[in-house]
């Protein structure tokens, strides 16, 4: 498992400032699988497991959220439904096409429901706070999360190591965050003024608990469109 110490070394790229490159911003590519060319969410099926919030938590993350397409809203396609915000603890199978991911999402759910049996999740609460709102390698702006500290960050490890028996994820450590926003592209004026919000926003901070309660395997058809399937919880 990750310390908490190489957690936050890993990290310490993470700043107030908006990273993003001068001139007119093109999204990643992924965006493309996801979002169509007149800013709609296209299907996009696959399962994952997520920390569900709380009403609270979503209310604040929907004003952070209004802030930003109130600013810049040409920066982005269509928004996240306040319902849909979680925090990812690990994703498992994702594609456009549904055929070619039913069977591998079929036996996630399998597999997970057998993991659970043998090693059952206690009731539990993880302490986190925001650190910045970053851009996630040019598809989306997110709002990046940090553990109180040690005790906290080795409760969320432990969760994604026992999850990590299902299927590896293709990256290899874990980033909490919730995502506010996919990007769409525009004009180097948009970027400054999108840049200069974000500086201005990243200087307030929220504080999240995460709770096993809440923790979700879900399945989805699109980003703004996720289902609960079953608590992971006991």
């Amino acid at each position: 498992m990750e310390k908490y110490s190489d957690f936050l070394k890993r990290i310490n790229y993470q700043q107030a400032e908006l990273q993003i490159a001068q001139g007119d911003f093109v999204p990643n590519g992924r965006v493309c699988q996801k979002v169509n060319s007149d800013n709609s969410f296209k299907p996009f099926f696959g399962d994952t497991v997520v920390f569900n919030l709380g009403n609270r938590y979503k209310s604040q993350l929907a004003a952070l959220t209004d802030e930003l397409y109130k600013s810049s809203s040409e920066c982005f396609c269509q928004k996240l439904a306040a319902d849909t915000y979680h925090v990812t603890l690990h994703d498992l199978g994702a594609s456009d096409s549904l055929d070619s991911i039913s069977s591998e999402v079929f036996y996630n759910e399998i597999k997970l429901i057998s993991l659970l049996r043998k090693y059952p999740i206690s009731s539990e609460k993880i302490k986190m706070k925001s650190n910045f709102i970053i851009n996630m390698v040019n598809t989306s702006l997110v709002l990046t999360l940090i553990p109180e500290d040690a005790k906290e960050w080795d409760k969320l490890q432990e969760l994604y190591s026992l999850i990590d028996q299902i299927k590896l994820c293709p990256y290899p450590f874990l980033t909490p965050h919730v995502t506010l926003a996919y990007f769409k592209g525009f004009n180097q004026e948009s970027s400054e003024k999108l840049k200069a919000k974000v500086t201005e926003m990243n200087q307030q901070s929220i504080e999240i608990t995460l709770h096993t309660k809440k923790l979700f395997y879900q399945k989805f058809v699109d980003m703004n469109s996720y289902s609960n399937i079953f608590c992971l919880h006991a």
